[in-house]
């Protein structure tokens, strides 16, 4: 029989699939068994499976440029022409010099006249300013030209890296190799970026203006200029041994910032839990374990970086001694006839021996950009054993949807000797419903995971239609099995955009908007989702945030569900897909998937076997590796009266004893389209919108910029942003916090004088050796002597100042960067919940700011700076010089040319800034959704996705170029102009100093000493606003890290909150009171989520008015006693878990109380108070690092807990006996995310978190959602005796939020929330009596037995 179609009038789908990232049991994790959750994944991205294929971070530079296309490629001969045209420039002005040098000798010795001199002199000016215009055109071109080419490339890297990060197979993503995608996209395609444009363009330029100094000095004086050669080899060697030794550390150092950035990753998706427990020291110290780690390997760096400038260095001042002892004795000798020659050949030397020295700045960004690159190939060029994106494969055009496990045997591949699966056996047949039940852990998610061919079994065959599954096209097969999963996962966009993901892979995807809408609705109808989607002002358009954040829990398991069911799959697999529904929502939608199901084959996890009793074949697996128990329908395994019919003893589900009136209020219910208990009493139909929802519409504008760009600042940021700090402010801050660097510093700044005051010196030395030209016989040759060996101890000075120099700004820079990245990564977790419910504050976004800022610091403070400073140290200085020299050349040089060369310069910076704020900003948005994909890979893999994100992708990134062209053209405009106007003042020097000489106002040693100077600062003033980049990076990284340290509250600044009066109260449970509760989300402030909820206790079962009137407050309301178990249940998204979190104190009230202990909570310190407090959410967190690790995150001390204690709390959490089973036992590995354990598995691991921590208040947000029946009437019982006192345990008071109506009989008092208010309050045998609300409920969950007093 053919399957009813949601779409009848549409063709067939192949199908498409849902939801979240559900824990599969023992999956794979990390592959190392360090316990510490600092140290976890520590083989990250060494693993041989992902190393790189291309031979070394060299070939991989090289390989980047493969990514560049026609276009890029015919933009980058025209750049790279104008690189070498630019960098010959140079070489050009020496001649003019040189032959100067010459006219001037010849006006000294009188050969010329005054007139001559000033007609010689006016020609070669004209040679300044044709060298000026050429130099504008040819730097403009090529830094735009090279600029827009790089973004253009490094896009096609980024599409490329995230196609290939997505076909790998979900082990991948379970294990470290991966790394964080967020690190990779934005540090290391950052890194990739700076390397191949600005940087590289710098380079190419040195290198040409080597090769054209040369070229010139071969044709002046080849003799000379050979002998001086020799200083060339030696640059180039120390260059290369340096560069590769850099390259290297790199690679280890990138290595270990990708753990880093893995574990923040983590950590940023729970903020919840991070606050809940107080993690913030613990966490910080385990992350700061990870940055020692890379900064004592970046420290290693120190001796490489001060061999690699000083002998650079060293040897360009040597050249300069050696030129000028030879020179003057090859003149002496008459080998050398004109002494402008001598000096032609000396500059042209050093000058490219300077470029040398101005590649290795370049090439350390080069080396970084090289290892970068290897990184990424590392991943690109892995060979994933289960291509998401082949197109290999069988796609038979029809399918039955028979599938059977034969024998199958699997064990993950991070605990090969622990099998999960030992021969399974199991049939499930076409067009039947197939229900595994049994316990967490026992293998049920497993066998989903093995039909969606996310891994492949050890031995056996799973096959479809009598056919291995792994003869399938992946994408066929995934488009013909959907998956609902425990723990649905939405992405970032619209409802609407949402479930039409799940057409992805089918032929409906391409159906236009208007067609997909029906879809949409049609499915939302039969998910039960459409009234409240319909109730929103922008219905299906209205955003939802990341992961859904705007949706509760149970709102996003029925757009999962929707999204599921919208292709009209041949196969459904549901994971507890009905978990995070409250009844009355459980019993429509499971009637609307029972009819689905009718034609078609449906295979059913569920720990509520009230949804599983209708199944054709229920098949019981019992402990891990144990195989199938039994198997049967509800009535014969019940009859059998084994395992099956004791799991339904625990959850009271026997016959269907509803009694008449029941029976017939569901009817009349369903007849008329709603629920039972509709709003005759008091309106948990579901049919009316939830708060969370309406208040994603209610900021319809703030939100629609939230789906569309994830960098839209919100007011108080861009508020913030207005008052950023300049760049000496925030050097000045720097620089005072790091006082265990202030000696560090006083070495550093030595040095720099030291290499900043040679520039004066050395134009005092050449204006004093041009005078021994004028000598005669020996008096020549010992003047020369003499000022080489004055050269010479110049070099000797410069070998000492770059030697401490590089060692020392290593260690500035290794030290600062991982003190602010530890910053940022310690401010963020403190920062108030509300900060991350902003759009800009997306978890891929905060870790892209992570990897991102601090390297930006550590850019510009490290060799960088060192080279500022000595840059300004030598522009004071030679202006200085200059003036004193001779004050009218001076002040006109200083005053006259100097100012347009620095106005440009900073106009440079400041274009530069926006520049750099708006590309980050359009990466970031594409980040965010990778990042996203990433972290819900398991959805993106179930609903074969990959192809649609790496296309939103690739949109998000398209014509980036484009939009960036105009500015950068505007940018570039300015810095070409600084890097040229240099000419226009060395000619303004040249023709009025040769003036002034020329009318006998200077000689030829004040004006050589002045011209000289001018050059040297004109160079230096050109070669500052080459690091324009680094600086404006530099100035918004501080920024943000001093705006991130602004916006965290005066509580959470402490590691460890003070001890209280309010100190464990003798150890008795808290009284809480709440009164009259208003809340409102601070992003959306006029949709109030709770509306006036007062909680106490009641003496009689309570029924407020449909219009819940305002009670009096005067009455004195019994407040909640300790010890007590108040329970909170109602319709997902009425308010229950916004009460949680205002008890957390995640947020404060809009209005209204919270009385603790009879004391207002927002008078105690928000550490202090949460520390009587644990937290269960609904979907379990765990971290990287072992059982311990995670479990012991839930004591906010400084003391270590004991083995002892940890076990205590497994055991009554029933998680001892597995944790007694793995093989490291407390120390086995969770892996990334926890995903080494199902769901079960970790939610029992977070209830021994929240019980280690001895808590008075205890918060149960859905907390045995994912248990087995046995595992929640174990737990259950602990947390009910915890309560209750007894056995020496301390008594506490218990708020839980429960849709599994079994868990919360046993409550003092059951408040039924509706609306944002309390519609009933009384206990579970008085609601029952009533008959209104919550007695429907019940009927929803068959726990209405007969006679109902009994329940």
């Amino acid at each position: 029989m053919a399957a009813p179609s949601l779409h009848a009038d549409t063709p067939k789908p192949y199908a498409s699939d849902s939801d979240g990232q559900t824990a599969m049991p023992d999956q794979p994790g990390d592959t190392t068994t360090n316990s510490s959750l600092a140290k976890g994944d520590k083989a990250g991205g060494s693993s041989s499976s992902s190393s790189s294929n291309n031979g070394s971070p060299g070939r991989s530079f090289i390989r980047v440029f493969s990514y560049t296309d026609s276009l890029g490629w015919c933009m980058n001969g025209v750049a790279l022409f104008c690189m070498i045209a630019s960098g010959s420039l140079l070489p050009l002005m020496d001649v003019v010099f040189g032959r100067f040098v010459t006219v001037f000798n010849n006006y000294i010795v009188g050969t010329i006249s005054a007139d001559e001199f000033r007609e010689d002199l006016n020609y070669y000016t004209l040679f300044f300013v044709y060298l000026f215009i050429a130099k504008f055109i040819f730097v403009y071109i090529w830094t735009t030209l090279l600029a827009a080419n790089a973004i253009r490339t490094t896009r096609a890297l980024r599409i490329d890296f995230v196609k290939h990060t997505l076909r790998q197979e979900i082990a991948f993503f379970d294990s470290a190799e991966g790394g964080s995608v967020s690190g990779h996209v934005t540090t290391n395609c950052n890194l990739v970026n700076q390397g191949i444009s600005e940087k590289l363009g710098l380079a190419i330029e040195a290198m040409s203006t080597f090769a054209a100094a040369f070229v010139v000095a071969f044709i002046v004086q080849w003799k000379l200029t050979l002998i001086t050669a020799g200083i060339v080899p030696a640059i180039v060697v120390t260059a290369c041994i340096g560069m590769i030794i850099d390259t290297q550390q790199e690679n280890r150092i990138m290595t270990i910032n990708s753990r880093a950035g893995r574990l923040a990753e983590e950590i940023f998706a729970s903020m919840r839990t991070v606050h809940a427990f107080w993690a913030f020291p613990k966490l910080a110290s385990n992350y700061e374990v990870v940055l020692d780690e890379a900064r004592a390997v970046g420290r290693k760096k120190g001796p490489n970086m001060a061999f690699l400038f000083c002998s650079e260095f060293f040897c360009v001042y040597s050249g300069y001694a050696l030129a000028f002892w030879q020179g003057i004795r090859m003149y002496h000798s008459g080998e050398i006839s004109e002494p402008g020659k001598i000096i032609t050949v000396i500059f042209a030397v050093l000058l490219a021996a300077t470029a040398l020295t101005q590649i290795a700045p370049q090439t350390v960004v080069i080396s970084k950009a090289a290892s970068a690159a290897d990184q990424l190939f590392s991943i690109i060029d892995r060979e994933s054993k289960i291509d998401a994106l082949s197109d290999e494969g069988a796609r038979p055009d029809e399918l039955r949807g028979d599938i059977e496990f034969r024998n199958v045997e699997f064990a993950y591949p991070s605990r090969p000797n622990v099998p999960v699966l030992k021969g399974l056996d199991v049939s499930m047949p076409a067009n039947k419903t197939t229900a595994i039940v049994g316990a967490s852990g026992s293998g049920k998610s497993t066998v989903v995971g093995l039909i969606e061919r996310w891994f492949t079994p050890l031995g056996g065959a799973v096959t479809l239609d009598g056919r291995s599954i792994d003869e399938y096209n992946l994408r066929w097969l995934r488009t013909n099995i959907r998956l609902v999963q425990q723990e649905p996962v939405m992405f970032n966009g619209t409802i609407f955009e949402n479930v039409a993901n799940g057409l992805s892979g089918t032929k409906l995807e391409d159906l236009d908007d208007e067609q997909k809408l029906k879809l949409v609705e049609d499915a939302c109808r039969a998910a039960y989702a459409h009234e409240f989607i319909e109730r929103l002002p922008e219905g299906y358009y209205t955003p939802i945030g990341e992961r859904g954040a705007m949706l509760s829990g149970g709102q996003k398991q029925r757009l999962a569900i929707a999204r599921s069911v919208i292709s009209d799959p041949r196969v459904l697999l549901l994971d507890e897909a009905t978990s995070a529904l409250d009844p009355t929502a459980e019993h429509v939608v499971q009637k609307a998937l029972n009819n689905v199901a009718a034609g078609r084959t449906m295979v059913v996890i569920a720990h509520r076997l009230s949804t599983v009793r209708t199944a054709d074949n229920i098949v019981v697996m019992g402990a891990a590796g144990a195989g199938v128990v039994e198997q049967g329908t509800h009535a014969e395994l019940i009859a059998r009266g084994g395992a099956y019919a004791r799991l339904v003893l625990a959850q009271d589900l026997g016959e269907d004893r509803r009694d008449s009136d029941g029976e017939d209020e569901f009817a009349d219910a369903e007849k008329d389209g709603q629920p039972p208990g509709g709003t005759d009493h008091g309106g948990v139909d579901e049919a009316v919108p939830t708060q969370a929802v309406e208040a994603a519409a209610a900021t319809a504008a703030t939100a629609t910029a939230t789906a569309t760009s994830a960098t839209v600042l919100s007011p108080a940021a861009k508020d913030a942003k207005s008052h950023d700090l300049n760049l000496l402010k925030c050097l000045y801050i720097i620089v005072l916090e790091q006082r265990e660097l202030w000696l560090v510093f006083g070495v550093f700044l030595l040095a720099c004088i030291l290499g900043g005051a040679t520039y004066p010196a050395l134009a005092i030395l050449f204006s004093r050796t041009l005078d021994t030209f004028t000598l005669t016989g020996d008096a020549m040759t010992e003047r020369g002597d003499f000022f080489a060996l004055m050269f010479f101890v110049v070099a000797l000075g410069n070998l000492v100042a770059y030697a401490a120099l590089g060692y020392w700004c290593n260690t500035i820079a290794q030290d600062i960067v991982k003190s602010y990245r530890l910053e940022i990564f310690n401010s963020v977790l403190r920062q108030p919940m509300a900060f991350f419910d902003r759009p800009e504050n997306k978890t891929g976004a905060l870790v892209s700011h992570l990897a991102s800022e601090p390297q930006r610091l550590q850019e510009l403070l490290s060799f960088n700076l060192g080279l500022l400073v000595i840059i300004t140290i030598n522009l004071v200085s030679s202006c200085v010089l200059a003036i004193v020299v001779g004050w009218k050349l001076g002040v006109v040089l200083v005053f006259g040319a100097l100012p347009p060369l620095v106005l440009s310069g900073y106009l440079r910076i400041r274009l530069d800034f926006k520049l750099d704020a708006d590309t980050a900003a359009r990466f970031a948005d594409s980040t965010a959704l990778a990042a996203e994909a990433v972290m819900a890979v398991r959805t993106v893999a179930s609903l074969a996705l990959e192809r649609v994100v790496i296309a939103r992708y690739e949109a998000r990134l398209r014509d980036i170029a484009a939009k960036s062209l105009g500015s950068l053209g505007w940018t570039m405009f300015w810095y070409a102009l600084s890097q040229s106007i240099s000419f226009l003042a060395m000619g303004l020097g040249f023709w009025y100093g040769g003036r002034l000489v020329s009318f006998g106002e200077y000689n030829m040693t004040q004006f050589y000493t002045i011209f000289i100077a001018v050059i040297f600062s004109g160079q230096a003033a050109a070669t500052f606003f080459t690091y324009s980049t680094s600086i404006t990076q530099a100035q918004r990284a501080a920024n943000y890290i001093f705006r991130l340290r602004a916006s965290v509250p005066p509580d959470n600044r402490d590691d460890y909150p003070p001890e209280g009066s309010s100190e464990k109260k003798d150890g008795a449970g808290v009284s809480l009171d709440c009164r009259e509760l208003e809340f409102a989300y601070p992003q959306r402030p006029h949709a109030k989520v709770l509306k006036g909820v007062s909680v106490n206790v009641w003496a009689a079962p309570i029924f407020f008015p449909r219009h819940y009137p305002k009670r009096d407050t005067d009455n004195a309301l019994p407040q909640i006693t300790p010890g007590q178990f108040v329970a909170f249940v109602g319709a997902s998204g009425c308010g229950k878990t916004t009460m949680v979190n205002l008890l957390e104190r995640f947020y404060d009230p809009s209005a209204g109380t919270v009385m603790c202990d009879g004391v207002d909570f927002q008078t105690v310190h928000a550490g202090q108070y949460r520390r009587e407090i644990a937290l269960v959410q609904q979907e379990p967190v765990l971290y990287q690092g072992s059982v311990r690790d995670n479990i012991a995150l839930g004591v906010d001390s400084t003391e270590p807990v004991s083995d002892e204690a940890i076990l205590a709390a497994c055991r009554q959490a029933n998680i001892n006996a597995f944790v007694a089973s793995l093989p490291d036992g407390l120390a086995t590995p969770c892996g990334a995310q926890g995903l080494q354990f199902s769901g079960g598995q970790r939610q029992r691991i977070a209830i021994a978190r929240a019980l280690v921590r001895r808590p008075r208040l205890l918060l149960l947000d859905e907390a045995t959602s994912s248990l087995d029946t046995e595992s929640e009437r174990v737990v259950q019982a602990a947390l009910d005796a915890a309560a209750k006192g007894g056995d020496g345990q301390q008594r506490r008071t218990t708020v839980a939020v429960a849709h599994r109506l079994s868990t919360v009989k046993a409550a003092d008092r059951i408040f039924v929330f509706s609306h944002g208010n309390v519609v009933e309050a009384g206990s579970h045998d008085e609601l029952l009596a009533a008959r209104g609300v919550y007695y429907n409920m019940c009927l929803g969950q068959s726990l209405d037995r007969a006679p109902p007093s009994s329940c």
